[in-house]
């Protein structure tokens, strides 16, 4: 079903492609990335069931340490909010509507699960002012923060930009959580101990293995292709774990640094793709939020990876990652172009 699925979302992106090419030489780029990505989307449905068995956390409880989770009001993040709490943390949840996020506390809380505390702070990843803000409120309410888990995301959205003129899934889903994580790192340097460190994860996702770093054009403006823009903005937060857990360790800082590939989950992150189209029969074949969460938190807060920082989780197994994240002069050039567009002299800057 599976294949017969995947056939028909073909059939149709060729004529979607054809109906609104610009020119053929784009069509014909946009239909192979479309195919590359079923391949790949296939390759991870299957690794997802084979692997089934190890998607647990298998974590005590956490009592008394404190968790960001950006966009923790919707999809995935609901299921991660739900988890932490159930290992009686206290759990920040971060996002563009407040009222969004006190509703799912609610609907949270008459599920059964009375444990943790959790509070609703405004984070809108799609304004770095938005950030700054956001961070400015943290930093003086709390003096310390355990786990920051870069979750909020868009995906295979239409070219627009945000109001500081980046290309939103690369602000969204890259530019504003470097950011966020460079100004909240004194409180996660804080938290952090030998025995026990602060954790920062990184929500990645395996359209990151399709990706490149456009850095003559890095808002893929010319010629826009919104699978390969998403593709580029998973990749650099998955550069950006293997750099800042070199800079950590070299810093000698109780922080650890995780990328995490949640799976293929069907959430309406899918909105704009035949999955949305087909949701009928992808919702019996796609992971749950609730499985797709499991790896995220066990990223969070399992102790088997306590000194395993930078590593590339896939199913709460490290995984292989894209071979330019290991590459240091694009860490280096990636780290450097950031700086620059959050306007940042240095990562470290408010250690």
């Amino acid at each position: 079903m599976l294949f017969i699925g995947s056939i028909c979302a073909i059939i149709t992106s060729i004529f979607m492609y054809l109906k609104h090419r610009d020119n053929w030489s784009v069509a014909i780029k946009r239909f192979i990335i479309k195919v590359k990505y079923f391949i790949l989307g296939f390759k991870e449905v299957i690794n997802d069931v084979m692997n089934a068995r190890y998607n647990k956390t298998d974590s005590s409880p956490q009592s008394g340490r404190i968790a960001i989770v950006t966009g923790g009001s919707r999809g995935i993040g609901v299921d991660v909010v739900k988890m932490l709490l159930q290992l009686d943390m206290e759990v920040i949840i971060a996002c563009r509507t407040p009222v969004a996020g006190e509703q799912t506390i609610l609907k949270i809380r008459e599920s059964g699960i009375t444990t943790g505390q959790a509070k609703v702070y405004k984070l809108d990843n799609s304004s770095l002012e938005s950030v700054k803000q956001f961070a400015a409120e943290i930093k003086k309410d709390y003096k310390q923060i355990h786990i920051l888990i870069n979750n909020a995301g868009v995906m295979f959205c239409p070219y627009q930009e945000t109001i500081d003129g980046f290309e939103q899934q690369w602000a969204v889903n890259y530019l504003s959580h470097f950011l966020l994580t460079a100004l909240l790192l004194p409180l996660l340097k804080t938290g952090g101990l030998p025995e026990k460190t602060s954790r920062i994860v990184n929500v990645s996702s395996c359209a990151q293995l399709l990706g490149k770093i456009n850095f003559s054009d890095i808002n893929n403006k010319n010629k826009f292709i919104t699978e390969e823009a998403y593709a580029q903005s998973k990749l650099a937060q998955e550069i950006s774990t293997k750099t800042l857990q070199n800079l950590f360790k070299e810093k000698e800082y109780n922080v650890q640094v995780y990328s995490v590939h949640p799976g293929i989950v069907f959430t309406d992150l899918f909105e704009n793709t035949y999955i949305w189209r087909f949701q009928f029969f992808f919702k019996r074949v796609l992971k749950t939020p609730k499985r797709g969460a499991t790896s995220i938190v066990y990223a969070a807060v399992n102790k088997a990876i306590e000194k395993c920082g930078g590593i590339y989780i896939s199913n709460c197994r490290s995984s292989p990652g894209h071979p330019d994240a290991l590459n240091s002069s694009i860490q280096k050039q990636l780290l450097e172009l950031s700086l620059k567009q959050v306007q940042l002299k240095n990562i470290l800057q408010y250690t």
